[in-house]
């Protein structure tokens, strides 16, 4: 089998499973072709990264078998997109507001629109970095509109959300991937979001929905109006923080996973006069734990994740205008009585069981497995070929060794040029910068901290840093709505 089409790659960093995917879009839609997983161990734990060796090691394994499954076998992995679903992700809402000089209003010119550019760019963020923003939308006195240019008013503004973590994980997340292995890293993007594109359909979204995937370190809360995100919170409490409650009944990690997939009935008390046996490794000896010590750890943990979920719907102040309610996704959701308890709490309440139309799932080796959603996810919003031709044929070599391969010094140097166009346009910010960094700094502004789209600066320990593209240049999908380009 051989496609014509783009290839892409996509990475779902999970605390429990690390998930990959090479996929191509027909028709707008994912057509998965590999897939392959491996289980994280303690590489990556509340959903980032934790230990970076270990961390090299699982993805270099993860890697060389998606490299096995592509349809080329003179091709081989050179890109990826990451999925990042850890702890300190989130969406941050912001407006810019502009006021005309004129009372009697005035005609909004490109001289207002390149006013709000300007303040949208001079935006400061302390030690965190964008990943993506969402769905920008501009008002004209109070009201929505497309395209704002030419439009009388006495004010417009523009609203959008920022989705932002921690600066030192999209670090650790280039390290692993651009220095350990020798892969480009094309973008890291919020897993919740990609889980939504290919989870929800667009009435949902458009009624009000949440996205509740609970997972083993985290829990993240999705929560979509009119076809817009409003709100995204990680709560950092997942499905192992169950296991790591059974291991206080003195029992291994293993046993107390088991227990907590096949034994436990949390939310009622009909099974509390029982009790369970379990051997020692050498089936020496017995003992017994009695279900109601089981059943009381997992409903109290269960209780405070549901709580955490219930607590951001209901601060964003949504509870009651969800149309569709809340979709439950993760291994996590799938916990015995779970969603009943989930019901007697709101009314509507369900489990992601498939992926909506933007995924072929016949004939693929995705079938209807919804724990791809993120790589899927990726996928979807992927827009650069992550898939290039090797000239020595591979057989036991490694994608991590390509770096150093002596024979292709010239193929290296035939690449550059032709990616040069493509970070034309995410570079000409960083490159004004240095000149600008000084000054705003000393500007009073939201956040009084350098400029997040600043690049890396290049240190002995991160030599590819000089050459990283940005993570994402937010500001230009923002400029796209107040200039109305790309927009049917």
């Amino acid at each position: 089998m051989s496609y014509n089409e783009d290839l892409y790659t996509a990475i779902d960093l999970g605390s429990a499973t690390i998930r990959g995917m090479v996929g191509t879009k027909k028709d707008g839609k994912v057509l998965p072709i590999a897939i392959a997983e491996v289980p994280t161990s303690n590489a990556i734990r509340k959903g980032v990264v934790n230990n970076m060796e270990e961390l090299h090691n699982k993805l270099k394994v993860l890697i060389d078998r998606l490299n096995e499954q592509l349809p080329d076998q003179h091709t081989e992995i050179k890109k990826v997109y990451v999925g990042f679903g850890g702890k300190s992700l989130m969406s941050r809402s912001y407006k810019i507001n502009h006021k005309m000089d004129n009372p009697d209003g005035e005609e909004i010119s490109d001289y207002h629109i390149n006013l709000i550019n300007e303040r949208v760019k001079n935006y400061r963020l302390n030690a965190h970095e964008v990943l993506d923003v969402s769905d920008p939308y501009c008002l004209v006195d109070g009201r929505v509109e497309r395209n704002i240019k030419g439009l009388l008013c006495t004010e417009f503004s523009i609203h959008f959300n920022l989705i932002t973590t921690r600066s030192s994980n999209v670090n650790f997340i280039r390290m692993a991937i651009e220095d350990r292995l020798g892969l480009e890293l094309e973008a890291i993007l919020p897993s919740p979001c990609c889980e939504a594109d290919v989870l929800l359909y667009p009435d949902a979204k458009t009624l009000g929905v949440a996205l509740v995937n609970i997972g083993a370190g985290t829990s993240s809360v999705a929560i979509y109006k009119n076809d817009t995100l409003k709100c995204l919170r990680v709560i950092p409490f997942g499905s192992k923080n169950i296991t790591n409650d059974l291991m206080s009944l003195h029992i291994t990690y293993p046993e107390a996973e088991k227990i907590k997939l096949e034994e436990a009935h949390p939310f009622t008390d009909a099974y509390d006069d029982e009790s369970i046996t379990l051997r020692t490794a050498d089936g020496s000896r017995e003992r017994e734990i009695k279900m109601r010590d089981i059943n009381s750890l997992v409903t109290a943990r269960m209780k405070e994740i549901t709580a955490n979920v219930f607590r951001v719907i209901r601060d964003f102040e949504a509870g009651a205008r969800l149309g569709s309610g809340i979709v439950l996704a993760g291994q996590g959701a799938l916990m015995r009585g779970f969603i009943n308890y989930l019901q007697n709490e709101s009314k509507f309440v369900s489990l992601a069981r498939e992926f909506n139309d933007k995924v072929y799932k016949d004939d693929t080796p995705l079938s209807s497995d919804v724990d791809y959603a993120g790589c899927a996810g990726l996928i979807y919003r992927a827009d650069v070929n992550c898939v290039g031709s090797i000239d020595i044929p591979q057989t036991t070599v490694s994608p991590s060794s390509k770096v150093s391969r002596p024979a292709q010094p010239a193929a290296v140097q035939a690449d550059s040029p032709k990616e040069a166009p493509e970070e034309t346009t995410s570079t000409a910010a960083p490159q004004e910068a240095p000149e600008q960094h000084p000054q705003q700094q000393a500007q009073t502004s939201l956040f009084d901290l350098p400029d997040i789209d600043q690049p890396h600066k290049a240190t002995k320990r991160e030599p590819k840093s000089a050459k990283r593209k940005k993570s994402f240049n937010w500001f230009s999908k923002i400029k796209d709505v107040l200039t109305n380009d790309d927009i049917d």
